[in-house]
């Protein structure tokens, strides 16, 4: 046996009227506009209504006697009126074995009615407060997914920052230095690689004034060539060293 078909409770869709919506139309401005407000009634479910009407309709505006006090406990008069239906279902139930035919039974049956009516009134005067606290629990619930959410965005901010502050602690201070075209770069990486040691002491003993007078006045022009690229390079080599930790890391 196949499979049974989920049948929709709402009617089909006006299709004459959704292929009017489309994306090129509504970039066009050619979509048809909606409907416009009513603003004088309105008919629906066969009755009648008015647009300035109450949420909730008085009794007395719909032709029906009421049974209860303007100024009332709504739980006490709910438990007046399921008391009632009772005893007149009762009172209905030895009508219909006693006397069948009997007008009786014709006004027991609107007495309950009636008192459904009130009953069914009564709920829907809660409606309103039924509303206000769907609507409050909902901003609740928004309210607590918007503060973990970003609970969760700080703890996972703080855990890059430690990250990143750990990669920064772990770097060293003296990087190798790329080697580079110029005639500085390549006799620092000849002097590297033919005596290691002179050139540690060439880092760590200090120079004369005059030696360094000398050189600076010598090398002025060359470093003035160089320095952007030997900054450039050393900038590079930086981030070279913190990929590779961070690979590491991960």
């Amino acid at each position: 046996m196949g499979e049974p078909q989920q049948v929709s409770a709402l009617p089909p869709p006006p299709m004459q009227y959704i292929k009017e919506y489309t994306d090129e139309n509504i970039r066009k401005g050619l979509a048809p506009k909606p409907p416009p407000p009513i603003r004088d009634s309105y008919m629906m479910f066969g009755n009648q209504f008015q647009c300035d009407d109450l949420i909730i309709r008085p009794l007395e505006g719909q032709g029906i006697e009421r049974l209860h006090p303007m100024q009332f406990d709504h739980k006490r008069e709910l438990k007046k009126l399921n008391m009632s239906i009772l005893v007149n279902f009762l009172d209905l139930l030895d009508i219909l074995i006693k006397s069948p035919g009997s007008i009786k039974r014709e006004e027991k049956l609107e007495d309950l009615k009636l008192l459904f009516v009130h009953m069914h009134h009564l709920i829907n005067e809660y409606r309103p407060h039924q509303a206000r606290e769907t609507l409050r629990v909902m901003m609740e619930v928004q309210k607590r997914q918007r503060l973990d959410t970003a609970e969760r965005f700080h703890k996972h901010l703080e855990r890059v920052v430690e990250m990143i502050q750990g990669c920064l602690a772990s770097l060293p201070d003296d990087l190798p230095q790329a080697e580079g075209p110029d005639a500085g770069a390549g006799s620092v990486s000849a002097a590297s690689s033919s005596s290691g040691p002179a050139l540690v002491r060439l880092k760590t003993e200090p120079m004369d004034i005059e030696e360094a007078g000398a050189s600076c006045m010598a090398d002025s022009t060359h470093q003035d060539k160089s320095g952007s690229a030997s900054k450039r390079d050393t900038i590079w080599d930086k981030d070279a060293a913190m990929c590779s930790i961070i690979d590491e890391i991960a």
